[in-house]
């Protein structure tokens, strides 16, 4: 005995729920209610024309079968635009497709069919559609109703091309009301309810999404979580894979930290440094760095990726930002000082431009998006040579901000690693 096919529904089910729901890169969350219920008309209708159109042609009437052939690609061209996001155009081909098929059914079948009825629902598909100028959607009204009355006055007693018994008209006849007053209303009142449905859902899923990104950025770069989020397939391959790229490189941190804050109670030091921290991932945002790490009261942040623009607007970014870094400095030490804080606190910034490695680095569980190499190295010596309170930043650096910033030549500084000394600069805006 052989045994019955056993169908999987719940997989069937998730298949025509993806069909029929799944939202399209073209639409948007604004449009797309309106595209779900199009989608789903487009869909029946290219099914159901197909039918017709075997159905016609096994009762031999072969011009409305072969219609239905430019019937079911005027669906599928419907479809086709639906999904692009040309909801309008979308329901005025199925709209024309509809009136030219009921002209023809009438014509060639006679009005005891029933199909004319189709005509009335042409409107309903503009008008529930806010997109499109209301003169077309007049003109949907006007063309439809006018069809459906020349229909009537001409072909009401007329002959028609193709006699069919009258059983099988009576039949077409009820089938017709009956899907037009039943099947319609109750799909239209299924959909709807299943519409609200998705679109609650879809608000609460927003709404997660929303909260996840929000905390992705206290514990990753802003930037970082941003092309993540909204950037497609390259984008994202481009933060986890490796790559040489010149960035402009940043280090900063808090002379003598320690030695400070050890006067401090733990408290008082985790609130001073996370205030710290802050109010400088706040400027780092502002000039659209990359913050790559934080050690304690020291950062390291780059320009240059994962969105770019030029070197030159890098650079000028970085060194704009360690400027407003430093004069935020003092705004913090006014403010610490009136809670009891009396030694001041200084950091140094140091600017270094150049080739890097950057990518996802660490295991298969966990990695961290930064930028490696020579470059990098020089600019954290660079950081370490520079006097409390001032931006220093290399050769490269000031080719490319002189413009834009007044610099001080400081000679040179021996970096390990590099062989030959490298040629720094004070940033004179820095006072």
């Amino acid at each position: 005995m052989v045994e019955p096919l056993e169908v999987d529904q719940s997989k069937l089910f998730l298949l025509l729920r993806r069909i029929l729901l799944e939202q399209p890169p073209a639409i948007n969350e604004n449009n797309y209610p309106n595209y779900v219920p199009i989608n789903i008309i487009t869909m029946f209708g290219a099914i159901n024309h197909l039918g017709w159109l075997f159905f016609f042609w096994y009762i031999e009437v072969y011009p409305l079968a072969i219609f239905n052939i430019l019937s079911v690609a005027l669906w599928l061209f419907a479809i086709f635009l639906c999904r692009k996001g040309h909801l309008f155009s979308s329901t005025a081909v199925y709209a024309l497709e509809v009136i030219l098929h009921q002209v023809l059914c009438v014509m060639i079948i006679g009005w005891g069919a029933g199909f004319q009825y189709f005509l009335i629902l042409v409107p309903i598909g503009f008008y529930i559609l806010p997109q499109g100028k209301n003169f077309f959607k007049v003109a949907s009204v006007i063309i439809s109703f006018s069809s459906f009355a020349i229909l009537n006055f001409y072909f009401i007693n007329a002959k028609p091309v193709v006699t069919l018994p009258l059983s099988m008209l009576n039949a077409l006849n009820y089938a017709n009301i009956f899907f037009i007053f039943v099947v319609g209303p109750v799909s239209v009142f299924y959909f709807s309810s299943k519409m609200d449905e998705t679109e609650m859902a879809l608000k609460d899923k927003n709404t997660i999404l929303i909260n996840i990104e929000k905390n992705l950025k206290k514990y990753l770069p802003k930037q970082l979580v941003e092309t993540i989020t909204t950037g497609g397939q390259e984008a994202i391959e481009s933060i986890t894979t490796h790559h040489r790229k010149k960035l402009t490189l940043f280090f900063s941190d808090i002379k003598d930290f320690t030695k400070i804050t050890d006067a401090l109670e733990p408290e008082d030091m985790a609130n001073l440094l996370n205030e710290y921290l802050t109010a400088m991932n706040i400027i780092i945002n502002e000039y659209r760095g990359t913050l790559s790490q934080v050690i304690g009261d020291g950062l390291y942040v780059f320009f240059g990726a994962p969105v770019s623009s030029n070197d030159r607007d890098h650079a000028i970014r970085c060194v704009k930002m360690a400027v407003d870094m430093q004069q935020k400095m003092k705004d913090l030490n006014r403010r610490w000082f009136d809670r009891g804080v009396d030694e001041v606190l200084q950091i140094r910034c140091g600017v270094n431009n150049g080739m890097a490695t950057v990518g996802g680095y660490g295991s298969s569980e966990r990695k961290e998006y930064t930028a490696m190499g020579m470059q990098v190295n020089i600019a954290a010596r660079i950081e370490q040579a520079c006097k409390p309170g001032s931006v220093l930043i290399s050769h490269t650096t000031w080719a490319l901000v002189k413009d834009e910033f007044s610099c001080s030549e400081q000679g040179h500084i021996n970096v390990k690693g590099v062989q030959r000394p490298l040629r720094v600069y004070n940033v004179d805006a820095v006072v």
